[in-house]
């Protein structure tokens, strides 16, 4: 319906962008045989606005249209114009059709951005078009030239990263691959490479990157995200499960994903991967080395747990995440470790390095990340034993800890939230129990680890309960709060932005 609607509408501005011409030149017609010369310099415009409004092929009838009046009506038609003013308009007009192919040529380069982006959701660059009247297609990763890095990956403060893919021209929609990072609690950041391959492989990994997003923000274990993941793709393809039940439907589906969560405060990453190739890690004096994934099967193709793998990284490593759509044994690691192991300016020098070892894969991703660590200045523990009296103990450490920030105007707020999150763990949790408290990009997170696995409901207390209202207060207080487990326990953690001191002025 959209695509027919422009349609129509740029053919309305084809028609009446030559009924001006054609009014133009009768004007001056008209106005040259009563002895008066006149030149309309909109002439010039209108190439240029087809360019800017048109299709290629209608943009350059029109501008052919418009120098072929100009040259009609000031070359043959109009005797009273110098040779020179006949050079001169015909000239104009020249370049104006010159510019806007140009123009034309451009277009195509230029930033996408739909009308309904908004900062906080940013968007994939615009897909190539199959054909010349056939919608869009959503794409993953979309088929834009080789090397182009999606719009649509962001920036933790405690990595750098970037992304590039390269995408084949033979299979065209049957094969997508998708980058992303996700900030997570606690300051630690999530890492997803992954690739679809088979028919309707664009929906399919649009659509598991939608779930991995989903399931990262509830903070799921590597290994447990993969299983939910597992059963998604169950739900999204039945193809796929009553192929593995051995029916006769037939699927070519193939799915992989590697989740990854990098932890800043610990530097350790923790890992777990569906079929796909092993990342690589070059520390900061240049080795280069292979993380060991435990060997799986793609997405879809067992009902096992996944398992996990963790690899410490210190400051500066390079981590390479990466998908290909070739098979192991016509993939070249040497190649791999050989471009890694040249120094290289930027990450995405490195990328296109990679990319390049990874021939002859005719498609591939890679996500280079660039990990930082954050030190004493920025994060405090503190131990706390199994008793009430720890709690003033907590605010105590609360507050020096904000004044050495500059943040005591936070004190209240922040004190009121550990004060809840502590009393719960001493009487609802296990030991042992540990408060710690982050200062990253602007907010303050609290939070308070224990050894028991139960996690916290909330729920709204009525008038004369005398019990829970502490994880309420704390959801009116915090931008946001949640709990994550992981193999001692669990942590519920509290975030919130607080407001610098502001200097105190004397008269």
């Amino acid at each position: 319906m959209t695509t027919m609607t422009v349609t129509q509408l740029n053919g309305r501005l084809c028609a009446l962008l030559i009924v001006y011409i054609g009014a133009s030149c009768a004007v001056q017609l008209e106005e040259s045989a009563g002895g008066l010369v006149r030149w309309s310099g909109l002439s010039v415009l209108v190439p240029v606005t087809a360019a800017a409004l048109l299709p290629l092929r209608r943009s350059v009838i029109i501008g052919i249209a418009t120098l072929a009046a100009s040259i009609a009506t000031y070359g043959f038609a109009i005797r009273g114009v110098s040779a020179g003013g006949r050079t001169a308009v015909i000239a104009a007009v020249a370049l104006s059709f010159v510019f806007s192919l140009l123009i034309c040529r451009a277009r195509p380069y230029l930033p996408y951005v739909p009308a309904t982006a908004t900062p906080n959701q940013p968007t994939l660059p615009r897909p190539a078009r199959q054909a010349d009247n056939a919608p869009d297609t959503p794409r993953a990763v979309p088929a834009t030239p080789p090397g182009i890095v999606p719009a649509a990956l962001p920036q933790p403060a405690v990595v750098e990263l970037a992304g590039h893919y390269r995408t084949g021209c033979d299979h065209l929609g049957m094969h997508a691959h998708w980058l992303d990072a996700i900030p997570l609690s606690g300051a630690r950041v999530g890492l997803v490479v992954g690739t679809v391959a088979g028919p309707g492989a664009d929906a399919t990994a649009a659509e598991l990157r939608a779930a991995v997003r989903t399931l990262a923000d509830i903070d799921l274990q590597p290994e447990e995200l993969l299983t939910h993941l597992n059963d998604v793709l169950a739900r999204l393809r039945p193809d796929i499960r009553a192929l593995r039940q051995g029916n006769d439907t037939q699927t070519t589906v193939g799915a992989e994903c590697l989740y990854a969560v990098y932890d800043p405060i610990t530097c350790h990453c923790t890992l777990a991967g569906t079929g796909g190739p092993s990342p690589a890690v070059v520390t900061p004096d240049g080795a280069v080395t292979t993380v060991d994934l435990p060997e799986s099967p793609p997405l879809g193709q067992t009902d096992l747990p996944f398992e996990a793998t963790g690899v410490d990284l210190r400051e500066g490593s390079l981590l390479l995440l990466y998908t290909h759509s070739a098979t192991a044994d016509e993939l070249d690691s040497q190649k791999l470790t050989s471009a890694l192991a040249r120094p290289e300016p930027s990450l995405d020098a490195t990328c296109r390095s990679a990319l390049d070892a990874l021939l002859p894969a005719p498609e591939a991703a890679v996500l280079a990340v660039r990990t930082h660590a954050l030190d004493t200045h920025t994060v405090a523990a503190w131990d706390l034993p199994a008793d009430p009296a720890a709690v003033s103990h907590a605010r105590t450490h609360i507050t020096e800890k904000l004044a050495a920030w500059g943040l005591t105007d936070a004190a209240p707020t922040t004190e009121l939230i550990v004060s809840e999150l502590v009393t719960n763990a001493i009487r609802h949790a296990e030991p042992p129990i540990q408060l710690r408290l982050i200062h990253h990009a602007g907010s303050l997170v609290c939070e308070v680890a224990d050894g028991s696995s139960t996690s916290p409901h909330l729920r709204r207390a009525c008038t004369f309960d005398e019990n829970g209202r502490g994880l309420f207060i704390i959801a009116q207080l915090a931008e946001r709060w949640g709990t994550r487990h992981n193999h001692h326990g669990k942590t519920i953690w509290a975030e919130h932005t607080p407001t610098p001191d502001q200097p105190v002025t004397t008269a």
